[in-house]
């Protein structure tokens, strides 16, 4: 169970049906606030997602292959993970 650090202060009324649903979700340990918690971190997790993927179908990118800093960061990794592949020290 995650603590929170923020004190209980509200009552929060739902239905039968919604009592029940969380009872169903909920965690060994776990409070009704946890339940919610854990309910509302998954939805923006969700929308965060379905946000970047309207970017990736809407929007215009510009090419990663012509930006030289770009080069340079891909280089060093393949660099390092025929290191690793190795099992040598990247230095």
């Amino acid at each position: 169970m995650a603590k929170n650090p923020n004190p209980l202060t509200e009552k929060v009324l739902v239905s039968t049906d919604t009592k029940q649903a969380l009872m169903s979700i909920r965690e060994p340990g776990e409070r009704y606030g946890d339940v919610i918690e854990r309910v509302l971190q998954d939805r923006k997790r969700h929308d965060f997602i379905a946000h970047l993927d309207s970017i990736a179908k809407e929007g215009e990118f510009v090419p990663l292959d012509s930006d030289p800093e770009y080069a340079a960061l891909k280089k060093g990794i393949r660099r390092e993970s025929k290191h690793r592949k190795a099992g040598t020290a990247v230095r």
